[in-house]
């Protein structure tokens, strides 16, 4: 991995990040319009998306960094209080469904 990395980091910045633009970009694009789709959803997408930006942009490792600290929280938190850990879980799924029922009941209008 570290003659992979070495090596990439010859490659000039001029080539390396529009190519890293041209990768990371539509990986955040497409990431809500998967979110729809059973499970994750476009979640791991995105936190590709930005790994991938986040090589060459600072702004994408500082995204990348909050989100990492969030989701260390978010577990760290349910492990400590399993209880209201489980009630924040679904505090946030019953409210993502909520939008996602009354979003798309105005859409289909």
């Amino acid at each position: 991995m570290n003659k992979l990395k070495k090596t990439w980091k010859q490659v000039p910045a001029i080539i390396r990040k529009p190519f890293v633009l041209l990768v990371g970009v539509p990986m955040i694009i497409a990431a809500p319009l998967l979110g729809w789709l059973p499970g994750p959803g476009g979640i791991p997408l995105f936190l590709l998306g930005i790994a991938i930006l986040s090589t060459e942009f600072p702004w994408a490792e500082k995204v990348r960094d909050k989100v990492m600290n969030l989701l260390k929280w978010f577990f760290r938190y349910i492990k400590e209080y399993p209880v209201s850990g489980t009630l924040l879980i679904l505090l946030v799924a019953g409210s993502f469904l909520i939008i996602s029922y009354r979003l798309s009941q105005h859409i289909l209008k």
